[in-house]
């Protein structure tokens, strides 16, 4: 299994103890600043293949607030969740299960895998909910070639923080 590391900023990698040459800078485009609309929050696209592994670093901080209702699904419970997000368009060469797990630096993370960007309607097709910083959040999708999924790292009562996303195309 082939793991990339991908970067939003070269400082997370030396904030976890690694030296600069043990992490890869590629191509990663974070989502969005939060000044733009829900169609710019979703344009940077991931793409991975069968048996690829993506560590990707980020901070919700920087995100935007697109969704706030939770619906009914799995380990979610529906009801408003206002807080801040990051959306991550995730596009797999083969079809497969897609694994999504996040790590977070904060309480109350939320992780849902959505089939449209968040404002644009659409279906949930995973969702997990943590109130812990130990806790981690696990979505498992299957997945078709070529089709967009939206996976989404949110906070929840003003929660927000460094988190690790780990993809994952089995």
């Amino acid at each position: 299994m082939r793991t990339l590391y991908r970067l939003v900023r070269p400082g997370v990698c030396l904030g976890l103890g690694l030296l600069l040459s043990a992490c890869t800078l590629d191509e990663y485009t974070p989502p969005a600043p939060p000044d733009q609309d829900n169609e710019e929050a979703c344009t940077s696209l991931t793409e991975i293949a069968p048996g690829e592994s993506l560590s990707l670093f980020d901070d919700t901080s920087r995100g935007t607030d697109l969704t706030t209702q939770s619906p009914m699904f799995k380990g979610c419970m529906p009801g408003e969740r206002i807080g801040k997000e990051l959306v991550f368009p995730v596009r797999p060469s083969a079809p497969g299960t897609l694994v999504a797990t996040l790590l977070p630096q904060y309480a109350h993370h939320w992780l849902h895998t959505w089939t449209t960007c968040p404002g644009s309607g659409g279906d949930v097709l995973d969702c997990s909910f943590g109130s812990m910083i130990e806790a981690h959040d696990v979505n498992q999708v299957n997945v078709q070639a070529d089709a967009t999924y939206y996976v989404i790292v949110d906070g929840w009562m003003d929660e927000a923080g460094e988190f690790e996303l780990m993809l994952e195309l089995k």
